[in-house]
C-alpha cells in the first residue's frame, strides 16, 4: 500500500546529508541540541527557523516555514525560500530553503493540492501561491495613465487599482517610478464610490498616522519618495476581495531635442547595486528579494536601500499586472511625425489635436514609454507662460535660440569615454554600448585626442595618456572596445574618480567626459558630489543612457552638474542619429556665459538654474522663476555665441491671476532639486528645512514629505490575520536576468561572497556581484602605473576625499576622542549606549571642536540625518561623514526606546481617541551636539 501524503525535509550541512519525515505538529529547527531538527552549522542560530503543520478543512496538513522560534523571535540571518528572504511561507513540492550562508534543506511532499488552511495566520514578503502557472496572484492589478499635454506641459493622472486576492487582510507595498522631474502634488484612494483625499505632511508625521491607522483598522494609503524617480506606495488594510484604487497625480515638461518634443512615462524601476557595509538587521525590504539582492539590505552607503529594489518577477512568469496609457496632445498648431522608439502605439487625430494609446499587444509595464512628437513652423522657438496667486507671480520661459553657428569650426578635445560593463549591461545593453562606441571613436576629428576605461568590479583604461586621433590607434580602441565583457557590480564611484584624476590635458584643448551606463546604482549622491566637487573647471560631463527602462535621474542629473548633455538610446534603436547629434553639440557650444538680468519694480525673482549651464545645437534653455510681490517687468537673457558676438532677448512678464496653475508647482518642484543639489555631500537642517516648507507650501512630494491618506471608520478587525506583500515587479525589457543575478543554480549554493555586502574598498573576490566578473580584454595589458588599478586594489590607499573608504581602517588607533555635550530626546538607556558606540570611531588628526546632528529614530534606525551647520564649529567633511555613518548604522532596541508618558501626553493621546483620531504622539526630533 502506498503512502498517500509524505512530507519530508531534507538537510545538507556539515555532516552531510540527512533526511527528516514530518508528521509531528511543529518542528524547531537550529543549531540547539534540543532542536527536533539540528543542523551541523556554526553559522545557524540556536533557534532558527520553525516549522508548523497546517490543517486544511478536509482534515489533510501541509507544512509553514516560520522564521525563528515558535515564540515570534526572528533569527539573526533570516530564511531564504527559493531565493527570497521570507519570514512565513506555506511550503510546497520541491521548496528550497537556506539557513546561513551554507546550510541548504528541500521540503519533498506527494500532496498537491492548495495549500489553505482554516485560518491563515499573518504572513511576511511575498507571497507566491502558484508554482507553475506563468501568471501569479498579485494585489497589483493594473495602473491605467492619462496625460493631457498643452504646449511645453504635461498634467498626468496615475491610477493604480489593488485589489486582495486573499483570503485575510492585505497590506501591499508598490516601487514604482515616475519622471525624475515630476512635480507629485496630489494622491487620492478610492473604495467603491468613496473617496479619501490624501494629505501632504512631514514624512515622519505621514508614515507615523499610517501606522497608527493600520493598527486601528482603517484603511490607509501612504506615498513616500525615495528618490527623484522612486516612489513607494503602502496600502494597508484592504479586505479580502477588495478592490482599492489609488490616484496619484503630477505635472512634468516635455523634453525637446533635435526638434522633437518627447513625453515620457517611466513603468519599471530596475534593480538597483547596492555598495557598502550592510547594516546587520532581520528586515531586508519587504523580505522578497531573490538571493543575488542580498545586496537589497541597508548599508552604510545607502541606509534606505531596502526601499529602492522590488522583488523582480523570474523568466517565463507574469504578474498579471497591465497598463493602459493614453495621451492627449494640444500643441496649438498641426502636430507631425508622432512616433514611439518604445512601443507600438495608436494615433488619432483631431485637427490641431491628438490622441495617443497604447496598442492592446503592448501592455506589459517592463519599459519606460517614449512618445515624441513634432510641430509645424517655428513655433518651437519660445514660449513663456505665468502664474499669480497668494504665493506672488510665477514663470515659466522655454527658450531655443535661433542662433547661427560655424559648423566647421572645431575646438580641439580630448574625449574621455566610461563605459558600464556590470552585469547589468549584459546582452542587449553592453552591445548597444559598443556600437555607440564604435561610432564615436570613428566620429572623432583629426586633432581630437581620446582615451576609454570601462568599470565593473574593477576600472580598467585603454592607455595611461591621451592618445591621439591615428587609425593604429583607433583600430587598438576598436579592438578593445569589441571584446568587453559584462559582469560584476557596478562601482561607478570607482570609474568617476579614475576619469577625474586622470592626467589632465594640454593647453587649449577642452576635455569632455562621456559616460555610457544604466545607472542602477543606489548611491547616486556619491556620484554626483563627486563630479560637483571634483570636475575641473572647463571640463565637460555627457552621458548616454543605455536601455529601455535606465535611471534617469542619475543620467539627467550628472549631465547637469557635469555642464553637459544627458540622452537616452534604447537597446533598439540605431546609433548612427545619435552620434551625429552628440558631434553637433560636443564640438561647440552654441551660448555660453549666459546671464539673467530683471528690470522692474520691486525685488527680483528667484530664477532656477540660477546659473545656467551653456547651451548646446537643439537645446532649450528653460527657466522657472517666482517674484513674491507679483509685480511684472522684463527679463533679459545675454550669453556669447560662438565666434564672440553678443546674444540678448527680452521678455514682458505680467502675472495673471488665471494662469496655469502647473507653473507655480514646477517652480517649487525646480527650487528643491536646487536645495537637494546643494546637500550632495550630507543633509543640513537649513537645507532639510528649506526643501520641507517649500514642499508643504506647494504641495509638492519631496524626500521629506509625504501623501497620506486614513479612512475615517474601522473597516477590518486588526486582531485577526493578514498579510503583507511586496508587489513584484518586471525585468526591464532586454534586462538580462542572469546578468543581474547571476545563474540562479549558483544562487542556492553556499557562496559566501555572495551573501556579505561589503565596503567598496573590500577586495572584489567578497564583494557583491551580478553574475561573474569580468576578465579584462586580452588587447589590452595592465598599464605601468594606471590610477584606475590603484582605486580598485584592495592593497592601496583610498583617496583623501573617497567616501566608501572604511571608517575603522582610516587610522590605526583613535587619535581624537568623541564626547557627548548633550542630548534631547533619548532616555538614559539610549545615551549609554550611543555613548558607548561613538567611544571608539578613528576620527581625523588636528580636528576639535562641536558638532551638532538632528535625527528621528524610528523602529530603532536613525532617519532624516542632519547636521546643524550653523551651530557645528567642526567643518572638516570626512570628520562629518565618519560620525554619520556610525549614526547611519546605528540599531536601537524598541524596548529601550520607550519613555514614560508626561500628563500632557497622556492628556494628548486620551482627546484624540475620543474624537476618534489617530492617537499617536507628536513625533520628537532628536538633537545630539558632540565634541571632538
Amino acid at each position: 500500500m502506498t503512502t498517500q501524503h509524505i512530507h519530508r525535509l531534507i538537510v545538507e550541512d556539515d555532516r552531510g546529508r540527512k533526511e527528516y519525515p514530518l508528521e509531528e505538529s511543529s518542528y524547531s529547527i537550529g543549531r540547539d541540541q534540543r532542536a527536533d531538527i539540528r543542523i551541523a552549522s556554526p553559522f545557524v542560530n540556536r533557534q532558527q527557523a520553525t516549522l508548523i503543520r497546517q490543517v486544511r478543512e478536509d482534515g489533510s496538513y501541509f507544512y509553514q516555514i516560520v522564521d525563528g522560534n515558535a515564540n515570534g523571535k526572528p533569527s539573526t540571518n533570516g530564511v531564504l525560500l527559493n531565493g527570497q528572504k521570507c519570514k512565513a511561507h506555506y511550503l510546497q513540492d520541491q521548496d528550497e530553503i537556506i539557513f546561513g550562508p551554507q546550510v541548504r534543506a528541500t521540503y519533498y511532499t506527494t500532496d498537491t493540492r492548495p495549500n489553505v488552511p482554516g485560518k491563515k495566520p499573518k504572513l511576511g514578503g511575498l507571497y507566491v501561491q502558484s508554482s507553475e502557472g506563468n501568471t501569479n496572484e498579485f494585489p497589483l492589478k493594473h495602473t491605467e495613465v492619462q496625460a493631457k499635454v498643452t504646449g511645453n506641459i504635461s498634467r498626468v493622472e496615475v491610477t493604480q487599482t489593488f485589489e486582495n486576492p486573499f483570503n485575510s487582510t492585505l497590506e501591499a507595498t508598490y516601487i514604482f517610478p515616475l519622471p525624475d522631474e515630476a512635480a507629485v502634488d496630489d494622491m487620492e484612494i478610492r473604495i467603491g464610490d468613496r473617496t479619501i483625499k490624501g494629505n501632504i505632511k512631514k514624512r515622519i508625521e505621514a508614515q507615523q498616522i499610517y501606522q497608527q491607522a493600520k493598527k486601528q483598522g482603517r484603511t490607509a494609503g501612504l506615498l513616500e519618495q525615495e528618490r527623484d524617480n522612486i516612489f513607494t506606495q503602502s496600502l494597508a488594510n484592504i479586505k479580502p476581495g477588495e478592490q482599492i484604487d489609488v490616484v496619484i497625480r503630477y505635472t512634468d515638461s516635455l523634453k525637446f531635442l533635435g526638434g522633437n518634443y518627447e513625453f515620457v512615462f517611466p513603468m519599471v524601476v530596475g534593480s538597483r547595486y547596492i555598495p557598502g557595509t550592510t547594516i546587520d538587521t532581520n528586515t531586508v525590504g519587504g523580505g522578497s528579494a531573490p538571493t543575488p539582492m542580498a545586496i537589497n539590505q541597508d548599508t552604510d552607503l545607502v541606509p534606505d536601500a531596502s526601499r529602492l529594489n522590488a522583488p523582480i518577477l523570474p523568466p517565463g512568469s507574469r504578474s498579471g499586472h497591465d497598463i493602459k496609457v493614453t495621451v492627449d496632445i494640444d500643441a496649438g498648431v498641426e502636430i507631425q511625425d508622432v512616433h514611439s522608439p518604445s512601443h507600438q502605439i495608436q494615433v488619432e487625430h483631431q485637427g490641431c489635436q491628438m490622441q495617443v494609446t497604447l496598442a492592446k499587444r503592448d501592455t506589459i509595464p517592463n519599459k519606460d514609454l517614449i512618445l515624441r512628437y513634432q510641430v509645424a513652423g517655428d513655433r518651437t522657438q519660445t514660449t513663456v507662460l505665468t502664474q499669480a496667486d497668494k504665493r506672488g507671480g510665477h514663470f515659466a520661459v522655454y527658450l531655443i535660440p535661433a542662433i547661427d553657428y560655424p559648423q566647421e569650426q572645431f575646438v580641439p578635445k580630448d574625449v574621455l569615454f566610461l563605459i558600464d560593463t556590470s552585469g547589468s549591461q549584459h546582452g542587449e545593453p553592453l552591445k548597444k554600448c559598443q556600437e555607440l562606441m564604435r561610432r564615436f571613436i570613428n566620429g572623432l576629428n583629426p586633432n581630437d585626442t581620446f582615451n576609454i576605461m570601462d568599470f565593473s568590479d574593477t576600472t580598467r583604461q585603454l592607455s595611461p595618456v591621451p592618445l591621439p586621433n591615428t587609425e593604429p590607434n583607433r583600430h587598438h580602441a576598436i579592438n578593445y572596445i569589441n571584446q568587453l565583457n559584462s559582469g560584476g557590480g557596478t562601482h561607478l564611484l570607482r570609474g568617476i574618480q579614475a576619469v577625474l584624476n586622470f592626467p589632465e590635458v594640454e593647453p587649449g584643448r577642452l576635455r569632455s567626459i562621456v559616460l555610457l551606463t544604466d545607472g542602477y546604482i543606489g548611491n547616486e549622491n556619491q556620484i554626483l558630489a563627486e563630479v560637483q566637487h571634483h570636475l575641473k573647471p572647463g571640463n565637460r560631463l555627457y552621458s548616454f543612457g543605455t536601455g529601455s527602462s535606465v535611471n534617469r535621474f542619475l543620467l539627467n542629473r550628472i549631465a547637469e552638474i557635469g555642464r553637459g548633455m544627458s540622452q537616452i538610446i534604447r537597446h533598439d534603436e540605431p546609433t548612427e542619429k545619435v552620434a551625429e547629434q552628440f558631434f553637433r553639440q560636443i564640438n561647440n557650444p552654441v551660448l555660453t556665459n549666459i546671464e539673467l538680468i530683471w528690470q522692474g519694480k520691486g525685488e527680483s525673482p528667484i530664477i532656477y538654474p540660477a546659473m545656467p549651464s551653456d547651451l548646446f545645437a537643439e537645446q532649450p534653455l528653460v527657466l522657472f522663476g517666482r517674484k513674491s510681490d507679483g509685480c511684472g517687468g522684463i527679463l533679459q537673457v545675454t550669453g556669447t555665441v560662438a565666434g564672440g558676438a553678443l546674444y540678448q532677448q527680452s521678455f514682458d512678464l505680467n502675472f495673471e491671476d488665471r494662469g496655469n496653475r502647473a507653473i507655480a508647482q514646477l517652480w517649487g518642484r525646480a527650487r528643491i532639486k536646487d536645495l537637494m543639489n546643494l546637500m550632495l555631500k550630507g543633509e543640513t537642517k537649513v537645507g532639510v528645512d528649506e526643501v520641507t516648507d517649500t514642499a508643504l507650501a506647494y504641495q509638492l512630494l519631496s524626500q521629506y514629505t509625504a501623501f497620506v491618506a486614513v479612512s475615517d471608520e474601522v473597516r477590518v478587525n486588526p486582531q485577526e490575520g493578514s498579510v503583507a506583500v511586496q508587489v513584484p515587479v518586471e525585468m526591464p525589457e532586454a534586462v538580462s536576468y542572469e546578468g543581474i543575478f547571476g545563474n540562479l543554480a549558483q544562487s542556492y549554493a553556499p557562496v559566501k561572497k555572495r551573501r556579505k555586502v561589503v565596503s567598496d574598498s573590500a577586495p572584489a573576490s567578497y564583494s557583491p556581484v551580478f553574475g561573474s566578473p569580468s576578465a579584462p580584454p586580452p588587447t589590452t595589458k595592465a598599464s605601468s602605473a594606471p590610477e584606475s588599478r590603484q582605486l580598485s586594489s584592495p592593497a592601496s590607499a583610498p583617496s583623501d576625499l573617497d567616501p566608501l573608504s572604511p571608517i575603522v581602517r582610516n587610522y590605526k588607533r583613535p587619535q581624537n576622542r568623541l564626547q557627548i555635550v548633550s542630548v534631547t530626546g533619548l532616555n538614559e538607556g539610549v545615551i549609554a549606549r550611543l555613548t558607548k558606540r561613538l567611544q571608539f570611531i578613528n576620527l581625523p588628526p588636528n580636528v576639535s571642536g562641536d558638532l551638532v546632528f538632528e535625527f528621528y529614530l524610528t523602529e530603532g534606525r536613525v532617519q532624516e540625518l542632519t547636521i546643524d551647520e550653523q551651530a557645528s564649529s567642526v567643518k572638516d567633511k570626512k570628520a562629518i561623514v565618519v560620525i554619520q555613518r556610525i549614526l547611519l548604522t546605528w540599531q536601537v532596541s524598541q524596548k529601550l526606546l520607550r519613555k514614560p508618558m508626561s500628563l500632557r501626553e497622556r492628556f494628548f493621546y486620551f482627546i484624540r481617541a475620543l474624537t476618534k483620531q489617530s492617537p499617536q504622539l507628536p513625533v520628537e526630533k532628536i538633537r545630539l551636539v558632540v565634541r571632538i
